[in-house]
């Protein structure tokens, strides 16, 4: 699975203590709606709280924007990877060299450590690179991921509001349903998402 969808997933997780929460707080508010006066919303006038839900998963990797930033992304980590193993592959080498001249006797002791220390910042500069790459990688990937984001949850607001839907939550966030309102078919059909 793409990272940007199992970040947003886990953030969405991360968020299922609230549920409890929300309900309890639209409990309340349905209580004390009934003593005061009446709202003009389409999810107050008939007197219940309309609450949808959605599963993502259906819709963000089916987005042309996912399967764009996808490619895009994997592109440019194969790139990445090459560069990296490249200056591995030239690290083992002098390593390689550097065993040979110790074996050989060839290097003094002071010699012998200037070498191991040099390849000791060799490994360090790798390491540090790696990380560096791995970094640039989620900061693109966050530049990709941000209008896709917005657009779907642009989207989820426009269902909400013509719907009548006062919540839309993750489907995996419920921890109990029967029936209930659907909404991810017509926010795939919003996104043009099939």
């Amino acid at each position: 699975m793409f990272f940007f969808l199992s970040v947003f997933i886990s953030y969405m997780n991360s968020l299922k203590f609230l549920i409890p929460i929300a309900f309890f707080a639209i409990s309340i508010t349905s209580c004390n709606n009934k003593q005061a006066k009446p709202q003009t919303n389409a999810a107050s006038t008939s007197g219940a709280v309309k609450i949808a839900y959605v599963d993502p998963e259906q819709i963000i990797p089916n987005m042309p924007e996912y399967q764009a930033a996808k490619t895009e992304l994997e592109t440019l980590k194969t790139t990445m990877q090459k560069q990296l193993e490249t200056e591995q592959q030239k690290a083992q080498q002098y390593y390689t060299v550097i065993m040979n001249k110790v074996q050989q006797g060839i290097l003094a002791p002071a010699q012998q450590k200037a070498e191991e220390d040099k390849l000791m910042k060799m490994q360090e500069e790798l390491q540090r690179k790696a990380m560096k790459m791995e970094e640039d990688m989620m900061t693109k990937e966050q530049e990709m991921t941000k209008p896709m984001y917005d657009k779907f949850n642009e989207a989820l607001k426009e269902i909400a509001k013509s719907e009548g839907y006062a919540y839309i939550i993750d489907k995996k966030l419920l921890l109990y349903s029967e029936g209930g309102i659907d909404a991810t078919e017509k926010l795939k059909t919003k996104l043009g998402v099939k």
